[in-house]
């Protein structure tokens, strides 16, 4: 037999259902700083170095 499902307050689902928003927000704040940056900045996982000095993309 299933162990019966709790119930979730109505405050705990407020306060989740808060806490989801403010993680969407700041994703979206995230993605508007790292989209604002120039491509170097952004890109900057993607340069190799090369022997004898310099890096490319």
């Amino acid at each position: 037999m299933p162990a019966p499902k709790k119930k979730i307050s109505a405050n705990r689902r407020q306060a989740l259902a808060a806490l989801a928003r403010e993680s969407d927000r700041q994703l979206d704040d995230l993605i508007r700083r790292r989209l604002a940056m120039p491509l170097e900045q952004r890109m900057h996982f993607l340069r190799r170095r090369l022997p004898g000095g310099g890096s490319s993309l």
